[in-house]
């Protein structure tokens, strides 16, 4: 009987001791929430979450001196992001609503500092035409302007914290304002002109803006960090507006619901968006619209399946009356599938049989690192790429560019893209990996290149072969443009790099850009080794900081172009394999040379 006992206990603890080592290995992200001044930022709550996986997701709140700890994280590609009421991120070099879709990624073991800025504050009083207060009426801020003054081809919508509404003295106070220019608008839902959140007395009228304008004639308001622009009163109009309503039909049975984005024709400016509830034969309508022409579309997003639908674009004019019949048809979107992989050293691109799954970096050549990055850590964007094509509004204002999450065998997979062609961006964990080449198995073989040609996908279309290879032999490139006795600095720089060898001339891979900062620091990472021009650039006035030119690599009669400049600058460098070059001086201005 005593021994039948130990023969039952011991296949229970062969069980347990392998399940133990079939757990995945976990690990941590942490750091510290301080403000510009360097000061502790406590009781900030922290998000650590996984690209692509909401529910993969880690919040802990700062202690005393503002440091944070994210325990158990599987390995993946992290965003960081922290709140603390009042305080707001500075909008860097690409600012707005393109430097919130493209976050930066952190990766287990890392140490992240959260640099956050006190942010800016505007009050005043809502007084109707009789100067009585109009009490708990919405007031929602446009940042429109940059800190530097620079027009943003698409407004930011600030939704502050609760209190944006007034109070029985008409008055409102908006608070965490990131530097910049606003316009300020009474009325709407309760949501601001976001998603609502219940109706209110205002749906139906017009908004109005600072002082008792029109969104045309606002006066702007300029907001700098930690200051407040007090007395922007606005005198309340509320004249009628206009509705634009219809029906939604192709949404599937499963799933969230569509968003439906209102926008003035042939511009950025989203003026409305609203999620329906299911029921009612999913109408949907806009309340309080002034006369215009406007653009209606509407999307039902889904990252985590193929799920995602959207409609083509419907324009309607309003013109004194309201417009129904605005229906929207979903029909689904496309899919890019494709698989990321290591090239081991003496093999050709595409030849990787017998290579392990999930392969850690530098099986058979590696850089010295600090952390051994993972194929689950690289995340694959898509950037549309029509040109000439203005860009469609994106389904909520916190959407980031479509992307795909590599598996652990490389595997990813990117949903919910309009008909079109798209550029592949794969970003790396660490600094030793570069991308070798980018093609497609399925396409004819003068297409495969997608480098150098995109990708096109068809609507609906489920597309699969692509191939990212990475190399883990990257070198980097840090240093300063600085202006040579006589010249001054251009306010906006790009540095670049072109291919020196003529037979790499034309390969698209090779070219590499960064915009530099204020002070001319620039920095290339992930580059492949070899010989590059290097030369730096003015950024033109007409670039909006928010949205960034096509890059040089995209195009072939601009990659030659460039190449003929960077030739002509004659300032050569010679990046060797896991080479890291710091401290380099980029001389601009006439007889700038560095050779």
């Amino acid at each position: 009987m005593k021994a039948r006992s130990i023969f039952a206990v011991f296949p229970l603890a062969v069980l347990l001791n392998v399940a133990a080592w079939s757990q995945r290995a976990t690990g941590v992200i942490s750091g510290r929430v301080v403000a510009e001044d360097g000061q502790p930022i406590p009781r900030a709550t922290v998000s650590v979450t996984a690209s692509g996986k909401m529910n993969r997701r880690v919040v802990v709140v700062t202690d005393e001196e503002g440091s944070f700890r994210a325990h158990g994280l599987d390995s993946a590609a992290y965003t960081v992001t922290a709140i603390a009421p009042g305080y707001v991120f500075r909008p860097q070099n690409e600012a707005g609503a393109i430097a919130r879709r493209a976050p930066n990624y952190n990766y287990i073991g890392d140490v992240v500092t959260v640099t956050m800025l006190k942010g800016g504050v505007i009050t005043g009083r809502v007084m109707n035409a009789a100067g009585e207060p109009v009490i708990s009426i919405p007031v929602v801020a446009t940042r429109v302007r940059d800190e530097d003054g620079r027009p943003l081809s698409a407004p930011e919508t600030i939704n502050t914290f609760p209190q944006r509404q007034t109070d029985d003295r008409g008055v409102y106070r908006l608070y965490g304002l990131a530097p910049g220019s606003y316009i300020i608008h009474a009325g709407g839902s309760a949501g601001g002109s976001g998603y609502p959140t219940r109706p209110t007395p205002f749906d139906s009228r017009m908004l109005t803006y600072h002082p008792s304008a029109t969104r045309d004639t606002a006066t702007e308001i300029t907001v700098r960090g930690g200051e407040e622009a007090s007395g922007i009163d606005i005198r309340y109009r509320g004249e009628r507006g206009y509705i634009i309503s219809g029906k939604i039909t192709g949404l599937p049975a499963t799933g969230g619901p569509a968003h439906i984005i209102a926008r003035k024709a042939g511009a950025d400016l989203v003026v409305a968006t609203t999620s329906p509830p299911r029921g009612a034969e999913n109408g949907y309508a806009f309340y309080g619209l002034p006369n215009g022409e406007y653009e209606v579309i509407a999307t039902r997003d889904s990252s985590n399946d193929d799920n995602a639908f959207a409609s083509a674009p419907r324009r309607t004019l309003v013109n004194g009356r309201d417009v129904g019949g605005v229906d929207l048809a979903l029909t689904p979107l496309a899919t890019l599938a494709g698989r990321v992989s290591i090239e081991k050293a003496g093999e050709k691109a595409g030849e990787k049989a017998g290579e392990k799954a999930g392969e850690k970096a530098g099986a058979a050549r590696k850089c010295e690192a600090a952390r051994e990055s993972q194929l689950n850590e690289v995340v694959v964007r898509a950037h549309r790429d029509e040109p000439g094509e203005k860009a469609a509004p994106p389904p909520s204002p916190e959407a980031q560019l479509p992307a795909g999450e590599a598996a652990e065998d490389g595997a990813f997979s990117i949903r919910g893209l309009n008909a079109g062609r798209y550029r592949l961006e794969p970003l790396l964990p660490g600094a030793d990996w570069y991308v070798k080449e980018m093609r497609l198995s399925v396409a004819p073989v003068a297409a495969r290149d997608i480098a150098r040609n995109g990708v096109t996908l068809k609507p609906g279309e489920r597309l699969a072969g692509a191939q990212v290879t990475l190399d883990a032999a990257a070198a980097g490139l840090k240093g300063k443009i600085a202006a040579v006795a006589g010249s001054k600095l251009p306010a906006r720089m790009r540095a670049y790099l072109a291919p020196a060898e003529p037979e790499a001339r034309d390969e698209a891979l090779r070219f590499a850009e960064t915009r530099a900062d204020g002070d001319g620091a620039f920095n290339f990472s992930n580059v492949a080794p070899g010989k590059y021009w290097l030369l730096a650039q003015p950024i033109s006035d007409a670039e909006p900081n928010d949205r960034p030119a096509r890059p040089v690599a995209w195009d072939s009669a601009e990659r030659a172009k460039l190449r003929r400049e960077a030739e002509t600058a004659n300032i050569l460098i010679e990046l060797k394999p896991c080479q890291r070059v710091s401290g380099y001086a980029l001389h601009y201005g006439k007889s700038a040379n560095n050779n």
